[in-house]
């Protein structure tokens, strides 16, 4: 593409420029958006990643806080597992433990 001495242009001459540069501009970003609308309706269903809430995995017992397990480990967990306790001790769904005493 050739390079414009804009300086040397005339009024009329840049207000065309312009209306090309828009017209220009318009048709990149209908493209654009016709290729973000291709993204956003795989198989006919829009996405919905962002903002699933999950229910919570980890609760204090005196204070009730919980923390689902995702992302960084919730203050009052980090204090109690650096006082020695167990993330184990926090699950609101604890496993079962098997009923049957270990033969010696």
């Amino acid at each position: 593409m050739p390079t414009l001495d804009i300086k040397s242009l005339s009024v009329p001459e840049l207000l065309a420029l312009r209306e090309d540069i828009d017209e220009q501009l318009q048709a990149h970003r209908a493209e654009l958006q016709a290729q973000l609308a291709q993204i956003r309706n795989v198989d006919g269903r829009t996405s919905r990643v962002k903002g699933i809430k999950v229910p919570p995995k980890y609760r204090h017992p005196r204070t009730g806080e919980t923390w689902t397990g995702r992302g960084g480990v919730a203050g009052w967990l980090a204090k109690e597992i650096a006082a020695g306790r167990k993330r184990e001790d926090f699950l609101i769904d604890k496993p079962a433990r098997n009923g049957r005493a270990k033969a010696k």
